[in-house]
């Protein structure tokens, strides 16, 4: 199945490469698009030296994270963004059940966008930066901490979109909540959880897990401690709670496709 993937997802990487300066320039223009994201929060930062007792530096990890896992999420899981939104408009689902290959896969593998990693780009310069700021003692523990929170905070965002595209079955368009949660959630994670409520920090911790996407990894990196007691070793949890999330979405995603109706045209 995977060499399938990669087969069909190489074909659209070869496009988009085959005008390279065109593609250099986009993943350029993305990159500075989405780093004045960050400008937002040192001009915050300008103004207020703290927040909460975290540092400007302090922030750009949870941002750097927070950014990098969401471009891969884009990138890996675009075809569940406005291509499937396009889909379902114009009827073309059809097409897709009646391949003999699970319809999961087949959206999965419809889109990858490259120039998304111009996101990817600024977030690890943002984290590079930060981390270069600060004074972490390295261990092995958190090195491998790194790789792992970035891909359990692609997967949960990579959820996200799925169970946006789901909604289509019922919406066709799909609700602007999803973007709320996907584009927000960016927001949210990018500073401490901490300054946050805590209707709204239980929320994020057990209903829709964004608060797995860095913020616990981060406590454990800056050798933090949450002010609400959340515990530092909670970030060896985001795998798990990941891979939970996920299986909701794709169930969720197995319901939508047999509640699916034919446009009939």
């Amino acid at each position: 199945m995977w060499s399938l993937y990669w087969r069909l997802v190489g074909a659209r990487i070869r496009s988009q490469m085959q005008y390279k300066v065109s593609f250099v320039l986009e993943l350029l223009g993305f990159a500075v698009t989405t780093g004045l994201e960050f400008a937002v929060v040192v001009i915050l930062f300008r103004r207020f030296p703290s927040v909460q007792g975290w540092s400007v530096v302090e922030v750009g990890v949870l941002y750097g994270l927070s950014s990098i896992a969401f471009s891969l999420a884009e990138m890996f899981g675009r075809g569940f963004d406005a291509p499937f939104e396009t889909m379902m408009q114009r009827g073309a689902f059809d097409t897709v059940l009646l391949r003999p290959l699970d319809s999961f896969f087949q959206v999965f593998a419809s889109e990858l966008q490259l120039r998304r990693l111009g996101r990817t780009l600024q977030g690890g310069l943002v984290l590079a930066y930060s981390f270069a700021q600060l004074s972490i003692q390295w261990t092995a523990a958190k090195l491998l901490l790194l790789p792992v929170t970035i891909i359990s905070g692609t997967v949960i965002f990579g959820a996200l979109l799925v169970m946006g595209a789901t909604l289509c079955f019922w919406t066709i368009k799909t609700p602007e909540v999803i973007n709320a949660l996907t584009f927000g959630g960016q927001e949210l994670t990018s500073y401490p959880l901490s300054i946050y409520n805590r209707s709204i920090r239980n929320v994020f911790l057990f209903v829709i897990p964004l608060a797995f996407v860095n913020y616990p990894a981060v406590l454990l990196l800056l050798e933090r401690s949450d002010p609400f007691g959340l515990p530092a070793g909670a970030a060896w949890a985001s795998p798990l709670v990941a891979a939970i999330f996920l299986g909701i979405a794709r169930s969720f995603w197995q319901l939508g496709v047999s509640k699916y109706a034919s446009t009939g045209s």
